[in-house]
């Protein structure tokens, strides 16, 4: 099982690379949002690993990374020093990356702190903040978010949540039971321990540090991250290109692969045309 062992936490990573062995080829790291792993982002790889390096992260905590103790306190600074961590100990210089939702929070964060680790940035339905009205949501009737994650499990949450946004009304069963069964796998604990972080967490005014380039993929309909927050970001980013992907809910990565792996294709194609 690949791991990388940083901040005393071993790390799991998949890395999948169908680039052409005698060319020296960029790496995209694909970090997923809260309560998921790299598992969901599955149908990325084949569009992408032919010519990228694809890198999906297993958060601290999540999927098939180890757990920091219990009790600990989770950090925005900890999440970061994991990135570069990995980042260093895979020697992978500097990296595309692809943030989900907290992801993409972190990926401002990351960008805005150290931009020579970043060749780009793309943000897919990342919201500034979690918003009080949508942590009461994610409450799902308990006494407050992190308490209804460790009462119910992910599982449990999320299919307290169905209904609110964060999935298409239509999926399919097979496709939801498979869903439920991966959250299933996160610790509860940790998944409390880290909604009492992003709780807390906003990055509205780290934008304006963002000096990489920037792709934000836009959700036309989530409550999560709505498309007015959306097009704020894209005027705060120097230079940040938008692309909103239409008819999706909060999930665009997850339930339109195609028109999201799309336009990151044309992006990064951009890039290598402005420096070729």
């Amino acid at each position: 099982m690949p791991e990388v062992k940083i901040n005393e936490l071993a790390i799991h990573y998949e890395l999948d690379d169908f680039t052409d062995p005698w060319v020296k080829a960029e790496s995209i790291w694909i970090q997923h949002g809260f309560g998921r792993s790299g598992k969901f982002w599955y149908h990325w790889v084949p569009p992408l690993s032919r010519k990228y390096r694809v890198l999906r992260v297993d958060m601290r905590g999540h999927g098939r990374s180890a757990d920091p103790p219990i009790d600990h306190a989770w950090s925005v600074d900890e999440l970061l020093s994991d990135i570069r961590g990995v980042i260093e100990a895979l020697k992978l210089g500097s990296v595309h990356y692809v943030g989900e939702s907290v992801g993409g929070i972190l990926g401002i964060a990351l960008a805005a702190r150290w931009p020579e680790l970043l060749k780009s940035l793309t943000l897919v339905a990342a919201p500034l903040s979690i918003r009080p009205e949508i942590q009461d949501i994610f409450a799902v009737g308990e006494k407050d978010w992190p308490t209804a994650m460790e009462k119910l499990g992910g599982d449990g949450w999320v299919r307290g949540l169905m209904g609110y946004g964060a999935t298409h009304s239509d999926t399919t069963r097979a496709k939801e039971e498979w869903i439920l069964s991966e959250w299933a796998k996160n610790r509860p604990k940790m998944l409390a321990n880290l909604a009492r972080l992003a709780a807390t967490v906003n990055v509205e005014s780290l934008l304006p540090e963002v000096n990489v380039p920037t792709l934000i993929l836009a959700p036309a309909k989530s409550p999560i991250s709505p498309l007015e927050e959306q097009l704020k970001m894209r005027r705060a980013i120097p230079n940040a290109r938008i692309v909103t992907i239409e008819g999706a809910w909060h999930e665009i990565y997850f339930d339109d692969p195609e028109a999201c792996v799309s336009a990151l294709l044309n992006f990064l194609s951009s890039l290598s045309h402005a420096h070729g």
